[in-house]
């Protein structure tokens, strides 16, 4: 009898634990959400720009040993500030110009070991000297390209100006 409290104990614990073996377990309903595809970045604001792939680029010096994908990335970073140029252009010859009319301007860059552009425009079917001269000055005083220890670069590059 006097064990009775112990038995009883052991008994209320087997018990429990016979209990607790035949609940079953709450397992949360979790639903697999497909990822999403990932977004890629786009090539950036370029605005009326159509920006010149890597086969457009004429390389005429490469004394420098630049990289040219490289260049061509900093080229598409650039094209923010010419689309800008030529609002100007396109605002003021709005009656004159075709709809299926784009500007485009042949220009000669020429980058320097210090990473200074010194632009040149080759050909071009924009008689406006304002917008010549805001482009060539645009690229002269902004674009600024990481130096070389020594040599140059000198590419031809097509830009064309799209007339929405």
């Amino acid at each position: 009898m006097r064990n009775l409290p112990i038995y009883f104990l052991i008994l209320v614990f087997a018990g429990l634990m016979f209990a607790l073996s035949r609940v079953q377990l709450y397992t949360p309903v979790i639903t697999v959400e497909p990822e999403p595809t990932p977004v890629l970045p786009d090539d950036g604001f370029l605005g009326r720009m159509e920006m010149p792939s890597l086969d457009d680029i004429y390389v005429l010096d490469n004394s420098a040993g630049r990289d040219l994908v490289k260049f061509e990335k900093f080229l598409k970073g650039r094209a923010a500030s010419l689309h800008f140029a030529s609002a100007a252009y396109f605002k003021a010859n709005r009656k004159n110009i075709h709809k299926d009319s784009n500007a485009f301007m042949g220009i000669k860059l020429t980058l320097d070991s210090l990473g200074a552009f010194s632009p040149e425009i080759l050909f071009t079917n924009v008689n406006d000297e304002n917008f010549k001269g805001l482009v060539l000055s645009q690229i002269q005083a902004y674009w600024r390209y990481p130096r070389s220890e020594q040599g140059k670069f000198v590419a031809w590059v097509p830009f064309v100006w799209k007339n929405h």
